[in-house]
């Protein structure tokens, strides 16, 4: 006979085999550390577990995720800069942590150096990116979300997605207008 523990926990297990990827992604996207965003994963998923019971499914499981990812990388962030300011610690950011922007079959040593000083300049102009701009940004490029979707993740209206990400992509532009190729 199935309990209803085991029900639950089965259900569960459902949602970490299903959505595991999507909160790591989103995590990762917005903080650019794989320790860090392992840890904010894990912290979702323990978060969810504790109050699946509150549930009311007006909104779909990966909504419901994805906005406590976002909420959770929120209040770490706000720590992380607490603790930077108080005990003057830099970021910890590495070079491998940014994905390949793109693949070339030039291994050139020029073409290496140019591709890691690209990989340079996207992460400090992502780096530049605050608050709403960031999350909006990471979740539009880097986990390719609509902007409803986002919309529903963040809780703001569409045309404050729209607003927000224009103003990332405006930045985009401006930083990366010399990496242009011809």
């Amino acid at each position: 006979m199935i309990q209803p523990m085991d029900d639950e926990k089965r259900i569960f297990s459902e949602l970490v085999d299903n959505y595991q990827k999507k909160v790591f992604q989103v995590a990762i996207g917005m903080l650019g550390n794989k320790e860090e965003a392992l840890d904010i994963t894990q912290d979702v998923f323990v978060k969810a577990f504790r109050s699946y019971k509150k549930f009311r499914f007006h909104a779909s499981p990966e909504t419901w995720l994805i906005r406590i990812t976002i909420n959770r990388v929120r209040d770490y962030l706000r720590k992380e800069k607490l603790r930077r300011l108080l005990f003057f610690l830099p970021k910890n950011i590495s070079d491998n942590q940014i994905n390949t922007m793109a693949d070339s079959d030039d291994h050139s040593p020029h073409a290496m150096l140019k591709e890691k000083q690209l990989q340079a300049h996207v992460r400090a102009f992502q780096d530049g990116l605050k608050g709403r701009e960031k999350e909006v940004f990471s979740l539009r490029f880097g986990n390719e979300y609509t902007i409803k979707e986002i919309a529903e993740f963040t809780g703001i209206s569409q045309s404050s997605v729209k607003t927000y990400l224009y103003r990332a992509l405006d930045k985009a532009h401006n930083s990366l207008a010399d990496w242009k190729t011809p």
